[in-house]
Formats: C-alpha cells, sequence, structure tokens
C-alpha cells in the first residue's frame, strides 16, 4: 500500500543555480598536455573525461540534502 505523503517527498527534485543546461569545459592537463573535458550537469554532478591510455573517467556526485520537518495535529 503506498503513502501519498512519502511519494510526493520522493517526487522532489531541485535545480541548484537554475541552469538548465549542462556546463562544459574543455583545457589541458599542465603537467602531461593531455586534454581535460569536465561536464557539470544542472544538478552540480560533474563527469570529468581524460584523453590518456584507456580513456579514464571520474565522476563526482554531488547529492541534494532534503530538509523536512513533520507536525502533528489532533
Amino acid at each position: 500500500m503506498s503513502n501519498p505523503y512519502r511519494d510526493k517527498l520522493l517526487s522532489v527534485g531541485v535545480l541548484k543555480g537554475g541552469r538548465t543546461r549542462p556546463m562544459i569545459e574543455e583545457y589541458r592537463d599542465d603537467r602531461d598536455g593531455h586534454r581535460i573535458k569536465a561536464t557539470t550537469d544542472e544538478l552540480g554532478n560533474t563527469v570529468t573525461e581524460h584523453d590518456v591510455k584507456g580513456d579514464r573517467q571520474d565522476v563526482m556526485i554531488r547529492p541534494q540534502t532534503l530538509k523536512t520537518h513533520l507536525s502533528l495535529t489532533d
């Protein structure tokens, strides 16, 4: 049996900063000169692609915290 209040809480989403498209940044590593491409999505998560042997990718997930307040009334 489904709880309607729980379903509403699970459907809550927050867009940080009001951005609607991913932000892409491309640059070269200072040490080796390899190309790096960092893509940050609208939720603040970043995927970094390294132009090295094996095509390495790093992912940084920044989860949003959800603060709730529950009050019971008679």
